[in-house]
């Protein structure tokens, strides 16, 4: 399985490796041990809630459908008619299909405020879940969440922010801020409140919601703006049996700084983000570049960035959509 899949695949993961809870309450299973020398008592965010955000790029939905040629599709009225008749509508099935998509879209994912927040925060915020999942790998999970801390195997144990849960029977996300049967304390309750006032600020009712009804693959969504946001080392999907709790992982722990290391990632980041999440790619090309400390110029339907020797190079559409991105880079 490829890291791609595996970091996508903690989101279910084959078998439970935490202690059961009450539906929406947060995890409380105690990783063991005291808390490694050098951890701070408390996490102090680096939240901007002033990142810029620009406003999206609408993508157009024209298509060019020929018309039937003077003889060549129909040999009289009565076979077109026939024709007509007995063939099914591909461009009907497929407008069908694609309102059918869209209509299983949660309404506060489908939002273009959020769109534009989850390009600014997602280059960067994936980068750096690379890193932590190579670091973690298939280790099982544990959390304490009155001490805010999650292991992994027997050898790693990191700070956390607790941000919330999400419940299997009611299909539902609800943030630890609303949640009164959780035990978790304040100062690792942080980002999560944090995350309220900017979603107050951007008028982002997925933010500002206590619950919304979101399906699994949305928590990704969260978990991408958040650690991008408060420049955490990653995000974790952790499934206790009755829903998956998330988390923010502490910055630090061994991991190298995101905007110096493996330039080259850029390459990869970036099709895998823009495969798998609805973006602004002149947002998310522009901003990832700029964490990863490149310096950007935009002019209009290319970008281009360089750092040191390196060097980053993308064509845009009309619509502002990546047609091509290629670079000069080394680690």
């Amino acid at each position: 399985m490829g890291l791609w899949q595996k970091l996508f695949g903690w989101l279910n993961p084959s078998a439970t490796t935490a202690a059961h809870t009450e539906a929406g309450a947060a995890l409380q299973t105690t990783p063991g041990g005291t808390s490694p020398s050098g951890y701070q008592a408390a996490h102090e965010p680096a939240f901007d809630p002033h990142a810029e955000l620009v406003a999206p790029t609408p993508v157009a939905d024209e298509r060019d459908i020929p018309g039937p040629s003077d003889s060549a599709q129909f040999q009289d009225a009565e076979d077109a008619a026939a024709q007509d008749t007995n063939q099914p509508d591909l461009f009907e099935a497929a407008a069908q299909a694609e309102a059918a998509r869209l209509a299983a879209i949660p309404a506060v994912i489908n939002n273009p405020g959020l769109r534009d927040a989850l390009s600014t925060y997602a280059g960067i915020a994936w980068d750096r879940q690379i890193d932590f999942a190579e670091k973690v790998g298939d280790r099982p999970w544990s959390a304490d969440t009155s001490q805010g801390l999650i292991a992994f195997g027997d050898d790693l144990r990191f700070r956390m922010q607790v941000l919330g849960s999400y419940a299997f029977e009611s299909g539902s996300w609800q943030w630890i801020w609303a949640n009164t049967q959780a035990e978790v304390a304040p100062a690792f309750t942080e980002v999560a409140r944090q995350l309220l006032g900017f979603g107050n600020a951007q008028q982002l009712a997925l933010f500002t919601q206590a619950r919304s009804a979101l399906r699994e693959e949305d928590l990704h969504t969260i978990g991408l703006i958040a650690a991008g946001a408060d420049e955490s080392a990653g995000y974790y999907l952790g499934n206790y049996g009755e829903g998956i709790l998330l988390a923010l992982i502490d910055p630090g722990h061994g991991l190298p700084a995101p905007a110096a290391s493996k330039p080259e990632r850029v390459l990869t980041v970036v099709p895998q983000l823009i495969s798998e999440f609805e973006l602004n790619h002149r947002l998310l090309l522009r901003h990832y570049l700029e964490a990863k400390g490149f310096a950007v110029q935009d002019e209009g339907g290319q970008i281009t960035a360089s750092q040191g020797a390196n060097r980053v190079s993308a064509k845009l559409d009309a619509q502002g959509r990546i047609t091509a991105i290629n670079g000069s880079l080394s680690g």
